[in-house]
């Protein structure tokens, strides 16, 4: 079996909340070929190596279908309840395609019609089908408001896909959209005249505190403790089963002395950014995927200072978050200036690290022979766990 590199990419519903994962994968060898079977083998590995539902967290999992694919004996084998099987645009609708997605679909098998542009020919899929995808860069959004009007007495859902601004999120969900698929989440909404809140203000004054280079000890005992909510949050998180420490934690110092001032700022800063308001959930997850699969590469790459690549990613989503410039978010930090670089500009070593992550979420390129894959799995597991606990 060859080797593939694996993404997830999040489905959002109106209110920003996770509705579901589309898996993207691709061979990591330089082949001239790609044939049918990979998705087989894809299947066939997702099923059994990766786990399903650990990989999607038990979230509904979209997976690209090919015409060869849908009669594949592996299809049977996912769960029928969680997997949605998405038919690729160049699909014919011949008799023999409509027969089997019916025979799935009495199987409990659920389809979405990918880049959907309507023709007659797809009307006997359109009654199988519960999803419909559209690609902003294929069709306009007059011609998908009218297919919308049009369907509107069928019983289906429309996902508006590449949705790389938070104007095509409106405007999509106004022409009765549900579903959203895109990385406009992860972007700044950068509203001209708009004032940071007193809350956001507090959580960048408190991220600032804590990030302070030389901070002692009793400096950052007496930071944290000054906000009871990332008081409480952290003790918490530090006595769930994301640690399983012997004895209970009940006080930030002994919690300092157990994990390290390093350790401990990590944390703190996770919980912080977690307290900003009207955040989507799945941009700290977003953040903390980044943040262990750098550290995980700054590791096998035999990089000083894991931790330093930690804060990188955890951070790589700040103007997000806050809705500002990257350059306008780190200023109030005292981060070093390589994480500084690398956030604002994607420069330096760990810039590069930045880079490939982002490259690899949108499955445009993977370094050959380096296959991160399933650290970026483990990453994804990892930081579902974290962003359950805090």
């Amino acid at each position: 079996m060859r080797h593939f590199s694996f993404a997830r990419q999040p489905i959002l519903n109106r209110s920003l909340e996770l509705h579901a994962y589309e898996f993207l994968y691709r061979p990591i060898e330089d082949e001239k070929q790609q044939t049918h079977s990979l998705t087989a083998e894809v299947i066939a590995s997702s099923a059994l190596d990766l786990g399903l539902q650990k990989a999607a967290n038990n979230h509904f999992v979209f997976i690209n279908i090919s015409y060869e694919d849908l009669f594949s004996p592996l299809i049977e084998a996912l769960p029928s309840e969680q997997v949605i099987l998405e038919l690729l645009e160049d699909i014919q609708p011949d008799a023999s395609l409509i027969e089997r997605a019916q025979e799935l679909s009495e199987k409990g098998f659920t389809f979405a019609l990918d880049d959907f542009v309507y023709s007659p020919k797809w009307d006997p899929l359109i009654e199988l089908a519960s999803i419909i995808k559209f690609d902003l860069t294929l069709t306009s959004i007059e011609v998908n408001k009218a297919l919308i009007e049009k369907l509107q007495p069928c019983a289906i859902q429309f996902l508006a896909e590449k949705i790389e601004t938070f104007d095509d999120f409106n405007a999509y969900k106004q022409i009765g959209c549900e579903l959203f698929q895109g990385y406009f989440f992860s972007r700044p909404e950068l509203i001209k005249g708009r004032t940071v809140s007193a809350s956001t203000f507090a959580i960048i004054q408190l991220l600032a505190h804590v990030n302070q280079v030389d901070i002692s000890m009793s400096e950052l005992e007496s930071t944290i403790e000054k906000d009871p909510n990332l008081t409480h949050m952290l003790l918490k998180y530090l006595n769930s089963a994301s640690f399983s420490f012997k004895n209970p934690i009940e006080r930030i110092k002994q919690a300092i002395v157990i994990l390290g001032i390093d350790e401990t700022k990590k944390w703190a800063t996770l919980i912080s950014l977690r307290s900003i308001p009207s955040k989507p959930l799945e941009l700290i997850k977003h953040a903390l995927v980044r943040a262990k699969l750098a550290e995980n590469i700054a590791v096998k790459n035999d990089k000083a200072h894991p931790n330093s690549y930690f804060l990188m990613g955890l951070l790589s989503t700040l103007d997000a978050l806050l809705d500002m410039t990257m350059k306008e978010a780190v200023k109030p930090l005292p981060l070093k200036s390589e994480i500084i670089d690398a956030l604002v500009e994607q420069k330096g070593e760990m810039g590069e690290v930045l880079k490939i992550i982002i490259k690899h979420e949108q499955q445009l390129h993977w370094p050959i022979g380096d296959n991160y894959s399933n650290d970026y799995l483990k990453a994804c597991q990892w930081a579902d766990d974290a962003s359950s606990s805090i």
